[in-house]
């Protein structure tokens, strides 16, 4: 439980600093970044919902996440289909050109994601806790979890090195210690 605890801290200020970067920060990247949060908030304290609602909620945020900045690059493409035009050669640089936030938008979609798998290896690791030795068919999920975060971790860590601003790192790395401490809770 203490780890739950301690990987709020890092998941709060990747938040702040999401919020403070006001030349990319989006309403649809603080509200992922908030919902993360409570999930983690209500995981780590007060258990009011279950770690399947949770679930739920992260992958639906992701999912809408996705489609909102998918639908946000079609519109600054110049196209008026969700998949970029046809025949548009050139359009995949020129959108990421234009849209400088999506590979934070891809990372905050995938750290709900990973959040969402965590949360779900936690609920069934303490299911199996409880009912070990009634032969629980509880999946092993927990070592995928853990090798998911960890793909994470490294991937936040990349994308904190080739980040361009102070603010935009520290919300890279701040996702990124905050998913081990939640892997690393899940291990220990």
């Amino acid at each position: 439980m203490t780890l739950h605890l301690l990987a709020l801290a890092p998941a709060a200020v990747g938040l702040c600093c999401l919020a403070a970067d006001r030349r990319r920060a989006r309403a649809a990247e603080v509200v992922a970044a908030m919902l993360m949060m409570m999930a983690m908030l209500d995981a780590a304290v007060t258990q009011l919902l279950p770690a399947v609602w949770w679930v739920a909620s992260l992958l639906a945020g992701a999912m809408a996440l996705a489609a909102a900045r998918g639908r946000a690059r079609a519109v600054t493409a110049g196209s008026s289909g969700p998949a970029g035009g046809a025949g548009d050669a050139g359009g995949a640089a020129t959108v990421h050109g234009a849209m400088p936030g999506v590979a934070m938008a891809v990372h905050s979609a995938a750290g709900m994601v990973v959040m969402a798998a965590l949360l779900l290896a936690m609920g069934a690791s303490a299911a199996g806790a409880g009912a070990a030795h009634h032969h629980s068919g509880t999946p092993a999920f927990g070592p995928a979890a853990v090798v998911l975060g960890a793909g994470y971790v490294v991937a936040s860590a990349v994308l904190a090195l080739r980040a361009r601003g102070g603010l935009e790192r520290a919300q890279y790395a701040a996702m990124a210690g905050s998913v081990a401490l939640m892997a690393a809770a899940l291990v220990g």
